[in-house]
């Protein structure tokens, strides 16, 4: 399944010569995909230190009791080690994470991505409960996938073939792939218009 036609895709490389309506938004397309690959490592940044400051730790029962059940629900095979962390190890996780973080926002910086929006942005969408709904939860699943696909569309490092391939639903299930549905690409299309959105509040008044 096609989702764009191969003119609409070379609409969202950014490149001179485009109408400035085609440039604009290629720009966004580049910007929403930087900002998913950067919002989830700041999530698991997070995530990661929310567990070191924990009290309570998992028991080794606990632990095999949801491999049981993800052994169950996916391909991929997990031990009961995989769910066991220590204080130490979920503080040296974050710190980890926090490094592949910062160093994915220095690579990515340019005039629109800004470092110090960027981390405005992350924090405001980590505390936010009330939008972000879709992008919250994907952003480290399917639209990572898709941030990736067009980011390397948009480079020249893959053909419109390829990309729609990328562009599908993979079942964590039976390891599958679907084509995406009008519904749930509309879903993602409204997130990273929301993505960019918020984005640019936060510049205003400060560097955008």
């Amino acid at each position: 399944m096609n989702y764009f036609s191969e003119k609409t895709l070379s609409h969202l490389k950014p490149q001179q010569g485009l109408p400035e309506r085609y440039q604009r938004r290629a720009l966004d397309v580049t910007l929403a995909c930087k900002l998913t690959h950067v919002y989830g490592k700041y999530h698991l940044v997070m995530l990661h230190r929310e567990l070191a400051m924990s009290e309570e730790e998992t028991t080794y029962q606990q632990a095999e009791r949801q491999a049981e059940i993800m052994n169950q629900m996916t391909l991929f095979h997990s031990s009961p080690s995989d769910f066991l962390h220590t204080q130490d190890e979920s503080t040296d996780e974050s710190i980890d994470t926090y490094k592949e973080y910062k160093q994915l926002a220095e690579e990515y910086t340019d005039e629109l991505f800004v470092p110090s929006v960027v981390e405005q942005f992350c924090k405001m969408v980590y505390e936010d409960n009330d939008h972000f709904i879709f992008f919250k939860p994907f952003c480290n699943l399917y639209f990572s996938v898709y941030a990736d696909a067009l980011l390397r569309y948009q480079q020249g490092m893959i053909d419109y073939a390829t990309f729609c391939m990328e562009f599908q639903e993979f079942s964590w299930m039976d390891g599958s792939r679907t084509p995406l549905n009008g519904k749930r690409l509309k879903m993602y299309i409204i997130s990273m218009r929301e993505v960019v959105e918020g984005y640019k509040k936060i510049g205003v008044g400060n560097v955008l």
